[in-house]
């Protein structure tokens, strides 16, 4: 299965996704992804409530995520992957779904985080993540579809 996006914002489902990413590539199925969002109920209402009219939307563990995609039972949809950091990203490629590229939009700033761009920081203890994630795939940081991108893959060489 070949995905339309494949994204990491920390927000998930929002206005940049929404009016941005659907409507530019033609989704009609977003899948996102987080062990935590996926079995807190409330937050699930919310994404749910964020999807736009037309768009069939799935919030997922990585496990259930996983199953999902490798069932072949969205094999005719225009899919958006959607994940709020590299983890889950490489914990779906360990499980056999094949990925070939990501786009990350926002990762906000945290606690004790490092600026790897300017719309994307990460924690540390992330920092080995965000680097097997760009030694596997090629890795682009871009906000909008229309917005400059930024090849992370050579970036994350000089963390």
């Amino acid at each position: 299965m070949e995905f339309a996006v494949v994204r990491i914002d920390d927000r998930l489902i929002h206005g940049q996704v929404i009016m941005g990413w659907t409507h530019s590539k033609g989704v009609n199925t977003i899948i996102a992804v987080d062990d935590v969002v996926a079995n807190d109920s409330f937050q699930c209402s919310l994404l749910q409530f964020a999807t736009p009219p037309g768009v069939k939307s799935y919030i997922l563990t990585v496990e259930k995520a996983a199953a999902l995609i490798l069932s072949g039972d969205l094999a005719n949809k225009k899919i958006m992957l959607l994940v709020k950091g590299p983890q889950a990203i490489l914990g779906l490629m360990d499980k056999g779904v094949e990925i070939k590229n990501v786009n990350v939009g926002n990762v906000r700033p945290k606690d004790y985080t490092k600026e790897i761009v300017s719309h994307i920081y990460a924690r540390e203890s992330d920092i080995e993540a965000w680097k097997e994630l760009c030694s596997r795939i090629e890795v682009i940081g871009q906000i909008l579809p229309d917005s400059p991108k930024t090849n992370l893959n050579d970036l994350m060489s000089k963390f």
